[in-house]
This record gives structure tokens, sequence and C-alpha cells, in this order.
């Protein structure tokens, strides 16, 4: 193999297909980039075995080959040469050889017909999706996945599949988050689970903009196609939880507020109970008031925020860091907040109709 690249594109590309190299140590060869030159293109492939990512350049190919090397060191030292033009020549037996404008690199190669395949995912089961929707929806919900091994399928993002609808869902266990985008989508009804860290690493990879992406389902495997980026994640072969059912019908306390005000009010509250473990914030509504109240042994915290209130008076207690949380994932002005008990679920939605969220959080039982 041997390529001419432009530097800035090969630094850009080495650091997005490393996004699915291994976290932690593993097997060696997966602890590589294989770099791949086929026509006029150079394909960068990395991959954990559960979330792949390939990227492809435009390249002046003198050689067509494949090699693999380092991809740590490979990240580091292209953005060290990214301002240069830069040659990849891998046509000696051991080393890939970097050369630029004042000098050359060099990196051992790995076995290259060791590298895992990467796996293309048909379009039997497919849909289309704008970019900033996309990239909108999942970091609504992703930062409500479970953390801990203890039930594996929290750690992943239900994307559920209806006609004309896209919905993810996340949660931990206390706490819920939903979002909806309407696509144009008429196949069958489809519920799948992918790992967090997986639309994690796709969002990052997403643009603000009115471009699609395409979205390729198969029974153990998701694909995300951007341009010339692919991203395939393995599935996480459990039944998500039935969370419509989770969901309350009718609320008897509804208030709407200004989220600024609120997401404030409870960062100053976050404060006073940073050394808390259960973090718990109080909100007691009454008339047009939400009071926030909270307290430890240093310090505590009272303010009022003017509300519109339609039902019952209310006093509950929330763990502070689920509201703030789901607060600045919102980029509405004001927001709805519904509840029924002190014991029961609330729920944050926005105003508007046309909006797509929903915010699910346990209390915790206020003890005086």
């Amino acid at each position: 193999m041997r390529v001419f690249v432009d530097g800035i594109e090969l630094a850009d590309a080495v650091s997005k297909v490393g996004k699915a190299m291994p976290l932690k140590k593993a097997i060696p060869i997966l602890e590589g980039i294989k770099l791949e030159a086929s026509g006029d293109n150079l394909i960068l492939t990395a991959t954990d075995l559960e979330l792949s990512i390939e990227k492809r350049i435009n390249a002046s190919v003198k050689v067509e080959g494949c090699a693999v090397c380092n991809g740590k060191f490979l990240i580091d030292y292209i953005n060290k040469v990214k301002d240069e033009a830069i040659e990849l020549d891998a046509t000696g037996e051991d080393k890939l050889i970097i050369r630029f404008a004042d000098g050359y690199g060099n990196i051992n190669l790995m076995a290259a017909d060791e590298y895992p395949p990467f796996k293309n995912v048909d379009e039997l089961l497919s849909f289309k999706i704008k970019q900033k929707d996309f990239k909108d929806m999942i970091n609504k919900v992703i930062f409500c996945a479970a953390q801990e091994d203890t039930r594996p399928v929290l750690k992943g993002c239900c994307i559920d599949l209806s006609r004309n609808c896209v919905t993810a869902v996340t949660s931990d266990g206390y706490r819920l988050a939903m979002c909806k985008k309407v696509i144009e989508y008429s196949g069958e009804e489809k519920k799948i689970v992918v790992p967090a860290r997986s639309l994690n690493e796709v969002s990052k990879l997403l643009e603000d903009d009115e471009d699609e992406v395409s979205v390729n389902i198969e029974r153990n495997h998701l694909m995300v196609q951007i341009k010339n980026t692919k991203i395939v994640t393995r599935l996480i072969d459990n039944e998500y939880i039935n969370y419509n059912k989770i969901i309350p019908a009718e609320f008897t306390t509804e208030l709407t507020v200004d989220k600024k005000l609120l997401e404030r009010s409870l960062e100053r509250a976050s404060l006073v109970i940073k050394n808390d473990k259960k973090s718990i914030v109080k909100l007691e509504i009454k008339e047009n008031v939400l009071n926030i109240s909270a307290q430890s042994d240093e310090s505590t915290t009272n303010e009022n925020i003017a509300i519109s209130l339609n039902g019952k008076d209310l006093q509950i207690g929330f763990n502070v860091k689920y509201i703030t949380d789901s607060l600045r994932a919102i980029t509405d002005n004001f927001v709805k907040l519904k509840f029924n008990t002190s014991t029961s679920p609330g729920i944050i939605v926005p105003t508007s109709q046309e909006e797509d969220y929903l915010y699910l959080i346990l209390p915790i039982r206020i003890i005086g």
C-alpha cells in the first residue's frame, strides 16, 4: 500500500474511527487501525467488536493494499503533522512509513489478515432521518442510560420504530427519558436496543444540519451511514422494559415554569447538598409559587419561583441531579412539570404539542 493524502483529512479520519477502539486493554489486533487503499480512496477502520467505524477519504493511490498499525500512535502522530501533505507507504514488509515535507516517521505493522472484517448491514429494514433530528434525539435521552452492569439491557437505548415515527427511550431504573421524531417510514414495527456508548459516538459524528442519514437494522446489528462514514454496532439481545406502562396517563398537579429560573435554582440547591448521597431537593407547590429548598449540616437554601398552576398543591422530593440533567438537555424557554402524589413519578414535558420529549423521575420520600 502506498498513498498520498491531505493531512487535515487524514487527521480527522483517524480521530473519528479511533472512537471505536477498545476503551480497555484488549486483543492486540483490536488496538490497531486498518488502512486500505483502493481506487481513489483510503478506507480507515477501527473496531472493538461491539462498535465499528469506517471512514473513506480521497487519496492518490499509487499501490493498492492494506495495513494495520497501532491506532493510538497513528492518531497522535498524524495530528502532529496534519498541516502537511502526507504519504503513507506500507510497501515494505514490516513498517508503515509516514512521509511529510521535512521528514518521516515509521510504525510497526500488525497482521492485516487477522483484523476483523467490517460488517455491512443491508437495507431490508431501514429509515432516513435528518442529522440534526437524530443528534437531538440521542442527546435528549442518552444521559439517562444505566452505567452499572446489574441490568445490562438498561445500558442500552431502546429504538422503537412505528409508522412515520421513531422513538428513543433510556432508563436507569430511577428515571426515564423519551424522545420522538417524525420520519417517513411505512415498514414493519420494530423495537431494538442499541448500546448507549455506540449511540453516544454516533451523536459526536452527526452535524446540526438538514442532511439525512441512513439507518439500517438487522437482527443483531444497526448501521448508521453519514456521508463517507459508516458506524456499525451490535445490538443488545434482550427485551426492553415496557416503558408505556410506566408513564402515568393522568395527573392531579400540573405547573408551567421558566426553565432557566428552575434550572438555576436547582443548581444552587445542588451546591448545598453536593456531599449528601441522596441529594434530596424539596419542591413545595402552592397556588402560583414553587418553593425550592434543600439543607445539609453546613448550609441551606430556600427560593420561590413564580409558576402557573393547574390542580392541587403538593410537596415532593427528588434527587436534584435527575431534574437538572433533564433540564440541561432541554432548549425550550418554558416546561411543564406534572405530578400526582408525593410517592408517584413526576414528569417533565414541553409546553408545546409540537415538541417531542418526556422525562420521568421517581421521587424520594421526604422525612419530616
